[in-house]
């Protein structure tokens, strides 16, 4: 009991003190939006409260309830409490952290009130509670399932891609790098992880609609080995291997794209470095981007390991903010993943 109080006391004093030094009505860091929100098949609505903090959704707290939790306000001291039968989660208004269980973790965006109404990040909230987050950038919309089954429609189409004789018969792996317990490079909370995955989802689409058979290492937010991810482009004997990345520097300034290969001495009609070359020209051309050129990485596993023409395709510098914006749209996911179909196709040729 004594412990009990000591950690609640500990709590308060982290969460409560540093609010103290926020206004909980500092809107320029909010933004309205138009996101559609979706939980298990059920459209909430948006009566022009929800807004977005750092490429985040927050959303009304009551929404909660629709995810099985309960929840408790506390105006004095600008306390939230959300309650599950085997989670507890306790924020406060105008700050990052919360209190998940017995640990402290950093929320994506901060609670606030907007127009008397107190909203939450709901990407943060739901996975806390166990439920699954999906988000399709071109309908600017966000599905969470209480379920973890997200519906296969949910990312429309990207029929644009006509059928390509090339691709007949080819089988394509797709990499998505990082994915659960590694999110990879993250910046202003935007988690690489998911901007992989997101145009990784695309380009597969456009890859299938051409003609191909398109193989994924991971189709969802979970953690893949990297010889595992190697492994699987092998057992399928595939013809191409592309891993998509996005960037991260210490420089906030740099910006631009690059590819990464394994140095063969092979000389065969396509090998690593000859696949490389044509995916960072087309993305250089295609993205209108700084050149960072072509890089071999000796001990990078998911191109030394697999035994096709691999490449890993860096898409942009998280880290510059500026860059940032580009690459959360799906405008320029869409682009990307375009450039990678073309190089695909001509790598094959």
């Amino acid at each position: 009991m004594v412990l009990k109080k000591l950690f609640t006391s500990f709590v308060f004093l982290i969460l409560f003190f540093g609010v103290l030094k926020v206004s909980a009505q500092d809107k320029s860091e909010y933004y309205s939006c138009n996101t559609s929100l979706w939980i298990d098949n059920q459209q909430i609505e948006n009566d022009s409260t929800f807004l977005t903090q750092n490429y985040s959704l927050l959303v009304p707290l009551h929404t909660v309830k629709i995810l099985g939790a309960t929840y408790e306000w506390d105006p004095e001291i600008w306390r939230i409490r959300i309650r599950t039968e085997s989670r507890n989660l306790t924020m406060y208004i105008a700050n990052n952290n919360c209190a998940n269980q017995t640990k402290i973790e950093k929320m994506p965006a901060k609670p606030t009130i907007h127009n008397g109404t107190i909203l939450i990040p709901i990407r943060y909230v739901a996975e806390a509670l166990g439920a699954k987050v999906a988000w399709n950038g071109k309908t600017d919309s966000v599905f969470v399932s209480t379920t973890g089954d997200i519906p296969e429609d949910f990312y429309g189409s990207t029929k644009e891609a006509e059928t390509v004789e090339v691709l007949r018969n080819r089988i394509i792996v797709l990499d998505p790098g990082h994915g659960g317990s590694d999110p990879g490079a993250v910046a202003w909370n935007v988690k690489e992880k998911d901007l992989n995955l997101q145009v990784a989802k695309i380009l597969k689409e456009m890859l299938q609609n051409g003609g191909a058979t398109v193989y994924m290492t991971r189709t969802e937010d979970r953690y893949i080995g990297l010889y595992t991810r190697a492994d699987i482009a092998n057992n399928l004997n595939a013809d191409l291997f592309v891993s998509i990345h996005h960037n991260a520097s210490s420089n906030s300034g740099a910006r631009g794209v690059m590819t990464l290969y394994y140095p063969s001495s092979k000389n065969t009609k396509m090998n690593g470095q000859k696949f490389a070359k044509i995916v960072q020209k087309n993305l250089v051309n295609d993205l209108n981007a700084r050149d960072w050129g072509i890089i071999p990485r000796p001990n990078l596993v998911v191109t030394r390991e697999t035994r096709m023409p691999a490449v890993l395709a860096e898409l942009g510098f998280m880290t510059n903010k500026s860059e940032l914006e580009r690459l959360v749209t799906y405008e320029f996911q869409y682009q990307a993943a375009k450039s990678l179909f073309k190089s695909i196709t001509e790598a094959l040729r």
